[in-house]
């Protein structure tokens, strides 16, 4: 049952791919914050960055998302920022 709350392991491989694809150019490119930093505090809020498993509730992390960036979701952003990245 989907009860629109999203759990990812957040180890440091998965923290330090963020920092990798979410560079200061993409971020003043694509978003309203000079870094992902900016990003992650704006958002507190609405997920623990730091912690082992980030939990976060799907509609509010893509209502934040939609608002402050040129993207409509959290996924459609890290899958741009990956493309951009590493390639298609």
């Amino acid at each position: 049952m989907d009860d629109g709350y999203v759990r990812v392991e957040a180890d440091e491989k998965f923290k330090k791919l963020l920092q990798t694809i979410f560079t200061d150019e993409f971020m003043q490119k694509y978003t309203n914050f000079d870094n992902f930093e900016g990003f992650q505090y704006s958002s507190a809020v609405i997920t623990n960055w730091n912690a082992d498993t980030m939990v976060y509730a799907r509609l509010l992390m893509d209502n934040f998302v939609k608002e402050s960036t040129q993207f409509q979701t959290w996924d459609e952003m890290v899958m741009k920022a990956s493309d951009e990245k590493f390639g298609k």
